[in-house]
């Protein structure tokens, strides 16, 4: 197991090693009026941040013999619910609405997946929303379902 998260770590960061070097040939920009660079370099950036973190946890990890076993059950239903999830969100959104959606969405997975208490899961997912709302709605513009709110 750990030689194939070290191998997926690998082939991440070297996915976000290209993305990095293609996103630098577009216009950059600055924050204030980013450019067509300005986001996928960003992301490309994050992607390869996240892959060297994943290399060290896999690299430290020592795997104990019944570990596989036991959380084999727990990340199939973590794979099948996230992917029914994002389909069910990607089928509701126009109808409810980007914050509506978002929301449920976030609750399923900070509840059912990340098995957090309902106090954190409803705070994160309102706080994680909003924010998410007036990053892309308010600050850069962009047009996202409006849904029931319609705002």
């Amino acid at each position: 197991m750990r030689r194939r998260d070290l191998g997926a770590a690998a082939v991440l960061l070297a996915f976000g090693l290209f993305a990095v070097t293609q996103a630098r040939g577009l216009r950059f920009g600055s924050v204030v009026a980013p450019g067509p660079g300005f986001f996928p370099l960003c992301l490309a950036a994050a992607l390869c941040l996240t892959s060297l973190a994943l290399l060290v946890s896999a690299w430290q990890s020592e795997l104990r013999p019944g570990a596989v076993v036991s959380a084999a059950g727990g990340r199939r239903f973590a794979v099948m619910g996230t992917l029914a999830a994002l389909l069910v969100y990607a089928l509701a959104l126009e109808q409810l609405g980007f914050l509506l959606a978002t929301f449920g969405l976030l609750v399923f997975f900070f509840k059912a997946l990340q098995r957090q208490r309902w106090l954190v899961a409803v705070v994160g997912a309102v706080a994680t929303a909003l924010v998410s709302h007036l990053v892309f709605k308010v600050w850069l513009g962009v047009n996202l379902p409006g849904g029931l709110l319609r705002f």
